[in-house]
């Protein structure tokens, strides 16, 4: 049986709005899901975004989602780079940076680099749960997950997370800079906004289309 979201629910589902606006422009954030599960469509493109994280059953989703609550998945990778970097002066790490031969290995020095004071307590914290409530969402669509343990799963990192950032913009903001961090360079660049391509884009558009959801950071 589907429970009611209630509102303290969709504030918690809300913790996974940015990343579902990025995989799914179509997404019905008021619900569960936020896919049609009466369309086959949103249901093949679900399956596909599962694949693509390697989660093709309920114990792969449960595997995941424990790496991604247990900081495993980026935040212990980005604080090992951060506390070696925080002992460098500027010289030593542009030398280290110049050794390096991977564009991608480079976005992500540059990026710990940037946060690596700013995000020691924090971490990447905001962007695993974003990630963790957005594989639930992605697996409820396949039936790997049920509301009912959601709704316990969700209680568990809200509050976890409610105390590690003070508003929805500080939250919001690490997210994007784990994107950054994940994915590749994605710096906010306002001109680009009308063409929705980056992370920093689909947060000042729901901050703007959904504006009283993000108001208050609900403890």
């Amino acid at each position: 049986m589907t429970q009611d979201i209630t509102p303290e629910i969709q504030d918690q589902l809300n913790l996974s709005a940015l990343i579902l606006k990025k995989n799914h422009k179509q997404a019905n954030l008021s619900s569960w899901s936020g896919f049609n599960l009466e369309d086959k469509m949103h249901v093949k493109q679900a399956e596909r975004l599962l694949t693509i994280l390697g989660i093709k059953s309920g114990l792969h989703l449960r595997n995941s989602l424990q790496h991604y609550e247990s900081g495993l998945m980026v935040s212990q990778a980005f604080e090992k780079l951060a506390a070696e970097f925080r002992n460098d002066t500027t010289e030593t790490f542009e030398a280290k940076y110049r050794a390096l031969n991977s564009p991608q290995t480079q976005n992500t020095y540059k990026t710990v680099w940037k946060y690596r004071f700013s995000l020691k307590n924090q971490k990447l914290r905001g962007y695993e749960i974003a990630m963790y409530i957005f594989q639930m969402r992605l697996g409820l669509v396949l039936g790997f997950i049920t509301t009912e343990e959601m709704i316990l799963r969700l209680e568990e990192v809200n509050t976890t997370i409610k105390s590690t950032f003070s508003s929805w913009g500080e939250f919001h903001r690490n997210v994007c800079i784990g994107d950054e961090y994940v994915l590749g360079v994605t710096e906010q660049d306002v001109s680009t906004f009308p063409n929705m391509s980056t992370l920093w884009d689909h947060y000042q558009r729901l901050h703007i289309e959904h504006a009283d959801w993000f108001k208050n950071w609900n403890k």
